[in-house]
């Protein structure tokens, strides 16, 4: 059994340097964002006397890699400017396995993995998804965070090489079954609350009033409810200078909200005093209307990070008296009009550990293509600020690419 000294360089209350020792069982670790982490990442930055345009790419047929693209294949251009292709790598299950010119240094990208857990109830397949990140192949190199509820936690380059799988797993359950837990429970309490005034409205002298309670605890558990932005943006900030291929992993749980049965809002819909009331409250119990995503989309795709979302459906206790709508349809729109915007995946399923698998299979397959200006010297600032535009001779495919 080995003590954890963790320390947390940045909060989420902004930018604030503050120092935090916490012990928990199993393995050493370095929060998410650390000193350590910012000087590593820096050494594998793009240095200014790299003179190449370097493109990574993505090729799918449905959900299959496509591994036969030729540099034939490709047109690619920066701000309006023809860019020459020196050179191709195709890597496949991390390994080199066809060269095209111009030999392209270090073609095996170290991985950005960050699985932000967006939940309020620990459940075993929760934790399937902390096992499958560390029992599917990765490089000491690589760069994995885990996002809880609480905070980010980061493992470092040491403890990746040090330690085994199960006690990297172990320290992964560890924080996320305590900060869903802690966290959750805020949510899980409001939950019930609210469950027992529907209960309480058949016999209640003054629905009104119960209505007016459940009111208030609507509005408790949307603050507890909020589009985490400042976390993302935090890791665009951490990371955009990183030569690596970067995934932004959203598990978000399936959330429900208990409301009236059909008969129940019938006979509230039915009387003057509760009419306006239950129907305004009922109505439209939540919405991603109005969130402006669009700076934080250009901000990721700008850093070459790819967010995918992992939409975990659950299985609610059904209860005739009580109709359970869905509440998180909210977070789905948010996450999965992100995902798409990026070239991420977006899946509803109730396997979300199946689902990383096909994440960090095709992590392993990609292309490097190295460009150059056509017809003209290279400028630096030029390429350094510039952003591709690529087309490929089969349109049906669908692409992710960036520019490294």
């Amino acid at each position: 059994m080995l003590d954890i000294k963790i320390r947390e360089i940045f909060s989420r209350e902004g930018g604030r340097k503050k120092r935090q020792k916490l012990v928990f069982p199993a393995i050493s670790f370095l929060v998410f964002f650390t000193l350590n982490s910012f000087s590593k990442l820096e050494a594998k930055s793009i240095q200014p006397e790299e003179r190449a345009v370097l493109i990574f790419l993505q090729a799918f047929d449905k959900e299959n890699f496509v591994d036969n693209i030729a540099a034939s294949d490709l047109e690619i251009s920066l701000d309006g400017s023809p860019l020459k292709i020196d050179g191709l790598v195709l890597v496949k299950g991390s390994k080199v396995k066809r060269t095209e010119g111009k030999a392209i240094a270090s073609p095996i990208l170290p991985r950005v993995l960050i699985l932000e857990f967006r939940g309020y109830q620990y459940e075993q397949k929760l934790g399937q998804v902390v096992e499958q990140l560390f029992r599917h192949p990765y490089s000491p190199t690589d760069m994995i965070s885990l996002v809880t509820p609480v905070k980010p936690y980061g493992f470092s380059e040491q403890t990746l090489r040090d330690y085994s799988v199960e006690q990297l797993i172990n320290a992964g359950l560890t924080v996320l079954k305590r900060d869903i837990s802690s966290t959750g429970q805020k949510q899980l309490d409001i939950i019930q609350e609210m469950t027992r005034l529907i209960l309480d409205l058949p016999q209640a002298t003054s629905p009104r009033d119960v209505l007016r309670e459940y009111q208030q605890n609507l509005e408790n558990l949307k603050m507890l409810r909020l589009f985490d932005e400042a976390t993302i943006r935090r890791a665009v900030d951490f990371y955009a200078p990183t030569r690596a291929q970067k995934r932004y992993i959203v598990i978000c749980q399936q959330e429900f909200l208990p409301t009236p049965s059909a008969e129940m809002m019938e006979r509230l819909l039915s009387h003057q005093d509760t009419m306006f009331q239950a129907s305004e409250l009922f109505r439209k119990i939540e919405s991603a209307e109005g969130i402006e995503l669009e700076p934080l989309i250009s901000e990721l795709t700008s850093s070459g990070i790819v967010l995918d979302l992992l939409y975990f459906k659950t299985n609610p206790r059904v209860r005739p008296e009580i109709q359970l709508r869905e509440l998180s349809t909210d977070m789905f729109d948010i996450y999965s009009k992100i995902a798409r915007a990026t070239g991420g995946m977006v899946e509803a399923t109730n396997t979300p550990a199946a689902q990383l698998k096909k994440i960090l299979t095709n992590s392993e397959n990609y292309y490097l293509i190295s460009c150059t200006l056509e017809g003209q010297a290279t400028d630096v600032s030029r390429i350094s600020l510039g952003k591709p535009a690529l087309r490929l001779k089969n349109p049906s495919l669908s692409l992710v690419y960036f520019k490294l």
